[in-house]
């Protein structure tokens, strides 16, 4: 009579442990909060982040730059009569002013 082969499970527990421990820290390592998947993601949102980063600061640059031109230290009248006329829509009486788009 064939007998079935016997598996002594107290003698494998161990190491039937240790596996279904590596398979949890493998799993995690790839998908978890912290995972090589989860790094992706976050290197794409740095670069987008770091491109309106860059964007801002150029922003900021551009407006520092028109401060510095309309401050009382190195007044451009030039660039004084353009603001005005841009954002108070101000002329003389006799003038006519033609605004192109950009």
């Amino acid at each position: 009579m064939l007998r079935a082969p016997h598996i002594d499970f107290k003698r494998r527990a161990p190491a039937l442990g240790l596996i279904a421990l590596y398979a949890y820290l493998a799993f995690h390592a790839f998908s978890g909060s912290q995972g090589v998947l989860s790094w992706v993601s976050y290197s794409d949102q740095a670069e987008v982040l770091q491109a309106k980063l860059t964007a801002v600061q150029a922003r900021h640059q551009a407006l520092k730059t028109q401060v510095e031109a309309l401050s009382s230290e190195g007044l451009d009248l030039d660039v004084l009569e353009i603001a005005v006329r841009r954002d108070l829509y101000v002329s003389d009486a006799n003038e006519v002013t033609i605004w192109l788009d950009p």
